[in-house]
């Protein structure tokens, strides 16, 4: 069996003044997005918005293939 790489998500949530959470989306990222990379995005999101960023979570998809 082999993987291929198929796309990379993340999704970063933000914290409200009121103590409600958003959640932003961000899809197609680069198959090579290092950790630290990804997290410092979120860190410029956050940035952006003025809230303060709570987590982020990543999401990869692959291809799996039966190779006989």
């Amino acid at each position: 069996m082999s993987q291929k790489w198929s796309k990379t998500g993340i999704k970063v949530k933000t914290g409200t003044a009121e103590g409600d959470f958003r959640d932003r989306s961000f899809n197609n990222l680069a198959e090579d997005a290092s950790p630290e990379k990804i997290f410092a995005f979120a860190g410029i999101v956050a940035q952006l918005t003025g809230e303060p960023h709570v987590e982020t979570a990543v999401t990869v998809s692959s291809e799996l293939n039966d190779e006989e």
